[in-house]
């Protein structure tokens, strides 16, 4: 091999790294790891499937594997039913139990449940992490992604979904999307206000589902709905142009 001919390998690698996104050339950053354990250290969740007591924690995979075992979620049912023969319960099926604590690293982040499935240690661990929500044993679910973890997985909408398919964390994607809105809607949202301006999803964020929805007359280019809400015992009206609030009225 010439001289050359290795400048031009070299040269063709340079390349490549330049025109490859971070996100594609290596692991999550910081400043994504940081965000996302801020997100959910200490905020509740509900299991929507027993849990077993295991500090290995429980694989659950981005890409379900093929086989009989496996289900859509990514998780092996055989594996499942062995834990919890093995090493019991650790989160039962719809109970609420807190985040303690988060690892990211490889290719998964471990989500620890009321201590991580480690006993007593576990229990000194989530008094330790999140005070008052302490709870003996618990569990841990490692969500895996069979390569390194990137920014773009640890961004909240798409690792929430990730960790819906085995806990509710609607609480969790409420406080997320929040996170995104001006500080002017944010502080109408949190007062649990409506104002004009407001897109349905922020009305949604502050008051919830209307009790009846409207769809009205619409002229050309422009779409008028109305949302009804009864609240501490007074009717509400919201207006919506092209999907923005144009009035509130209460009777």
């Amino acid at each position: 091999m010439t001289d050359k001919f290795w400048k031009f390998v070299t040269a063709g690698i340079v390349f490549l790294l330049a025109i490859f996104p971070a996100y594609l050339r290596a692991g999550a950053s910081d400043s994504a790891k940081r965000s996302l354990e801020h997100l959910l250290l200490g905020k509740d969740v509900k299991a929507l499937t027993q849990l077993p007591a295991t500090k290995e924690g429980l694989n659950i995979y981005y890409a379900p594997p093929g086989g009989k075992d496996w289900d859509q979620r990514g998780l092996n049912l055989h594996d499942l039913t062995k834990w919890l023969k093995e090493r019991g319960v650790g989160v039962e099926s719809n109970q609420v139990v807190t985040i303690t604590n988060i690892k990211i690293h490889g290719d998964m982040v471990e989500v620890h449940l009321g201590g991580g499935g480690m006993g007593r240690r576990g229990s000194k661990h989530a008094q330790s992490t999140a005070p008052g929500f302490q709870r003996a044993g618990g569990s841990r679910i490692n969500f895996r992604y069979k390569r390194d973890v990137t920014d773009a997985d640890l961004q909240p909408s798409a690792f929430l979904d990730f960790m819906g398919r085995v806990l509710d964390v609607s609480e969790i994607r409420e406080e997320a999307a929040k996170r995104d809105l001006p500080p002017d809607v944010r502080r109408a949202v949190e007062a649990k206000d409506v104002v004009e301006g407001m897109t349905y999803q922020m009305v949604l964020l502050s008051w919830g589902d209307p009790e009846q929805k409207k769809i009205n007359e619409s002229g050309e280019g422009k779409l008028s709905e109305t949302w009804f809400y009864l609240k501490d015992g007074q009717r509400w009206v919201v207006d919506f142009l092209n999907g923005k609030v144009s009035r509130t009225q209460k009777f």
